[in-house]
């Protein structure tokens, strides 16, 4: 007995000096510039709650260990942008300016993220991003990482599915005139044209904000296409599709940020809306099941593909500081000396030159109980 009692004072003495240990080293801090407020703040929320159950997990299995033999705990610096350009840069500028924060995630947005695109790089960080502009990593940043497919990718995946799959005789376009809406369009436009010989029926634009859009649904039923592909936020996509179905138009809506946010908003009129993603929770294999019921475990609802970023991106951090240790330069060249990096989402490969780590892309589309459903695979 009294060598079981000594082995068993012995063992928590242990476990305290290691958890001591651990509570008494320094976090390392990675930062997330993410919309917090505002009108598209549910977007930022599913992009923190994705970092901060990786971070959690991380931390609860002991912290990341170092090359020179500490352990250090993580911890999560988040910062707002609001959906502002302006306001980003300034966000994206007070990380910089923290030497805690050896390496950052975001923002989501391309019109954010290209007006600072190069504040980052400047301060040697790394960086991985969700924004799905092509432009973002076609600028010569060396220190950018996408951690999904671009907008090009979820294009060419979508038009393929309407010309293979749909097989529709009219299509319409529809955009937010802004950069990742433009973007859009010209991919839009030159695929139908190139690969099924199919000129838009209609092409209807909207400036970020509107909230009247009866003039560009009016048209849009005009001409009555079989297919509107629209390109834009969440936002004016529901508002556009609401106001189409009051008006009743029958057509199928493809929409490149068909979302969790998307749904909330668009509602019943979602049924049936297809759109392009990097990732869906309904994905059957294995590392998506432990991460959804991990995530609704602690948030009580469903990721959406944003959090899988983000969650993915915490955990390639935390590899690339325990091999490099916690300090900016080490951490972007130790992420550079990856050649291929499993994650949930897929496999990603952060020594891509340009900076387009992952191509995984799928096609879903919202059953009557508004659940996607992969329908088309471009991988």
């Amino acid at each position: 007995m009294k060598l079981l009692r000594h082995l068993i004072v012995a063992g928590i003495a242990v476990s305290a000096l290691a958890q001591l240990s651990l509570g008494n080293a320094q976090s390392v801090k990675i930062g997330l510039v993410g919309i917090m407020t505002g009108p598209n703040a549910q977007n930022g929320e599913f992009c923190r709650n994705g970092a901060m159950l990786a971070l959690d997990e991380i931390n609860a299995a002991g912290g990341v260990k170092t090359p020179d033999g500490k352990t250090h705990k993580l911890a999560l610096e988040v910062v707002d942008d609001q959906g502002k350009p302006d306001v980003g840069l300034n966000a994206i500028r007070r990380l910089a300016s923290d030497a805690e924060v050896v390496a950052f995630m975001g923002p989501d947005f391309t019109g954010i993220t290209l007006p600072s695109l190069f504040v980052g790089e400047e301060a040697g960080m790394a960086q991985i991003t969700s924004s799905i502009g092509a432009q973002v990593t076609a600028q010569g940043n060396k220190h950018i990482l996408r951690g999904r497919s671009n907008d090009q990718m979820w294009m060419t995946a979508l038009v393929d599915y309407i010309g293979k799959t749909l097989k529709v005789k009219s299509v319409g376009v529809s955009f937010t005139n802004v950069e990742l809406g433009r973007s859009g369009r010209d991919v839009a436009v030159k695929s139908l044209a190139e690969k099924y010989n199919l000129k838009p029926a209609v092409e209807v634009s909207h400036s970020a904000g509107d909230r009247d859009l009866t003039a560009s649904a009016a048209r849009i039923m005009q001409a009555n296409p079989d297919v509107l592909i629209n390109w834009g936020t969440q936002i004016e996509a529901a508002l556009l599709l609401r106001t189409l179905r009051q008006l009743g138009w029958k057509g199928v809506f493809a929409f490149n940020a068909a979302d969790d946010i998307f749904v909330n908003l668009a509602k019943e009129s979602a049924v049936g809306v297809v759109g392009p993603q990097n990732w869906v929770w309904s994905k059957p294999d294995e590392g998506t099941k432990k991460f959804v019921n991990a995530y609704e475990a602690k948030y009580g609802k469903k990721p959406s593909p944003h959090s899988i970023v983000y969650y993915d991106g915490v955990k390639m951090y935390a590899e690339a500081i325990a091999k490099g240790g916690p300090v900016r330069r080490d951490v972007l060249a130790s992420l550079k000396a990856m050649p291929a990096w499993k994650g949930v989402q897929g496999t990603y490969q952060p020594n891509e030159k340009a900076g387009d780590t992952i191509a995984s892309t799928v096609i879903i589309r919202y059953d009557a109980k508004l659940n996607p459903e992969v329908v088309f695979s471009a991988n």
